[in-house]
């Protein structure tokens, strides 16, 4: 342990020194034109009004106010439940900790738009984007396009010194504009949990949450407990209230708040409401000794590590200190056989 903080010790050590030169903040300015068909009450984003088979012209007015052109990219993007609650916009996701289901409704695939436009300096465009909406017996379909300024390559302003490296940060700065497309048919809800366990990368319990309807999921709530074998509760919290994407899954994290982190059996009890809808969770999962050396490897941990095989603290803490004595004296003794090596 003590061998590997050195290293990276004498690592940065070793790093040139660098100039930062940060880029000014963007001159992008954007704002929806709404369609005809968009909910009234609605403003920020795109919520309309639509039928399958329709096609559905909408509009982003994007605006310049540097004195010089900017290029501006942009993507098209599905909507995703972030593992902590609430949505994001991406094109492809690919974890275990967010995913959308098998049958659920890319709406990517269903729009188009430039993927890039230049705007003038102290000007504007006004963006179109085109969405059919797919077949389906689903009531709300989500997705958004995400519009980013391109940043453009910059030198820096100061000559770097011989032991430097001039290094420039280019800012980007991306808004991301949801489109929900409102279909005639009523879903009912379906929100579901699964299974639960532990993330030994983060030190995190998890409970697998599933929104299996076309419908965003609303007012998600709850508290939590994580009890030891013997049932006794070792800590516990609240779910703060999120909302999640239509045809969406992901495993919500528990931070473990525990002072100590061991192997063993332990359950994982949820109270909560999904919209109206009341749900209660017990589910077992387990930590492995093999887990717990594994946090312990990739991280510093802020919590004592225990358990069959496990070491403690304090033996890395006296190997640590018994090393840099040893790297010490063999340095010592070294020293005179180099000096009389050169006489």
């Amino acid at each position: 342990m003590y061998f590997r903080i050195v290293t990276l010790f004498v690592f940065l050590l070793s790093l040139p020194t660098f100039v930062f030169a940060a880029e000014s903040p963007s001159s992008l300015q954007v704002e929806p034109i709404y369609p005809e068909n968009q909910v009234p009450t609605t403003k920020g984003y795109f919520d309309v009004n639509a039928n399958p088979g329709e096609k559905v012209s909408m509009q982003l007015h994007l605006e310049n106010t540097a004195q010089t052109p900017i290029n501006v990219r942009v993507e098209k993007s599905n909507a995703y439940t972030s593992p902590t609650g609430g949505i994001f916009y991406g094109a492809e996701t690919d974890s275990d900790d967010t995913k959308l289901l098998d049958d659920a409704i890319h709406l990517v695939a269903h729009m188009e738009v430039e993927e890039s436009v230049s705007i003038p300096a102290n000007g504007s465009i006004d963006l179109p984007i085109q969405v059919t909406v797919p077949e389906t017996d689903g009531q709300t379909l989500l997705g958004g396009i995400k519009v980013t300024q391109v940043a453009e390559e910059q030198e820096s302003a100061e000559e770097a010194g011989e032991d430097e490296a001039n290094f420039v940060i280019n800012t980007e700065t991306t808004y991301a504009v949801a489109i929900k497309l409102n279909l005639p048919t009523t879903t009912e809800p379906d929100f579901s949990t699964g299974s639960s366990g532990f993330i030994p990368e983060t030190a995190q319990v998890f409970l697998e949450m599933t929104n299996d309807a076309h419908l965003i999921q609303g007012n998600i709530e709850g508290t939590y407990a994580v009890l030891d074998s013997s049932g006794a509760e070792m800590f516990k919290g609240e779910l703060n209230t999120f909302n999640m994407a239509p045809k969406s899954q992901i495993r919500y994290p528990f931070a473990w708040n525990h002072e100590s982190l061991k192997d063993g059996d332990y359950t994982l009890k949820v109270d909560g409401q999904a919209g109206d809808e009341p749900f209660s969770v017990e589910e077992p999962f387990s930590i492995s000794n093999e887990e717990v050396q594994e946090y312990a490897e990739v991280t510093n941990p802020t919590v004592e590590v225990e358990g069959d095989g496990g070491v403690p603290m304090w033996v890395w803490i006296a190997g640590a200190l018994a090393f840099g004595l040893l790297m010490f004296f063999i340095g010592r003794r070294k020293k005179p056989a180099a000096e009389k090596a050169t006489e």
